[in-house]
């Protein structure tokens, strides 16, 4: 095989387990994330509002309260059950980016065409390379080689024909990322 012109790892730890599942979630649930907020938004108004006793207001605030604070909640579980299910042996993934396709190594070995993946994510510490919901690369930003993050981006941007996102949590949008919101809620 060749040497491929770009090469990353990752060792996954249960940090970045989390950080996966919750980018993840970012990337693909913010409708369930504005339902979320807007049953939270509800209950509030409900007990506040509402002519109920103490206790049944109190019950609406806490639970309100608790769906407007826990946004990424759903992510957290997903990735406790993940980890509870591999009882601690976390993979260590290689992967080499060719001309043609992606080459991972870790718990079995595969090629990716460039044609399959479907978003680019990326935050401080890691490149995401979605397949599908369920299915993705996380890839270390400090193990790339060589160290030219900018002409990475723009290679797999070029050769998957998606644009990189930063994906956040509903609460940090600004304008520019509610109207690529609305987008994706349309192409769906």
């Amino acid at each position: 095989m060749a040497e491929g012109l770009y090469r990353a790892s990752i060792t996954h730890t249960e940090k970045t387990i989390q950080q996966l599942y919750k980018t993840q979630y970012y990337a693909y649930g913010k409708r369930r994330m504005l339902l979320r907020m807007a049953l939270g938004l509800a209950l509030v108004a409900a007990a506040l509002l509402a002519a109920v006793p103490a206790w049944a207001r109190a019950l609406l605030l806490l639970l309100g309260c608790w769906l407007l604070a826990s946004r990424d909640f759903p992510a957290s579980v997903r990735a406790d059950c993940a980890l509870s299910e591999r009882k601690a042996s976390l993979p260590v993934m290689k992967y080499v980016f060719e001309a043609d396709g992606l080459h991972l190594q870790g718990e079995g070995s595969m090629d990716i065409p460039y044609g399959k993946f479907t978003r680019l994510a990326e935050d401080n510490g890691y490149f995401y390379l979605f397949v599908s919901r369920d299915s993705v690369c996380m890839l270390e930003r400090a193990s790339l080689q060589p160290k030219q993050e900018e002409a990475f981006k723009a290679f797999v941007g070029e050769k998957t024909g998606l644009t990189w996102r930063r994906e956040k949590s509903i609460l940090s949008l600004n304008l520019y990322d509610l109207r690529q919101l609305l987008r994706d809620l349309k192409e769906k």
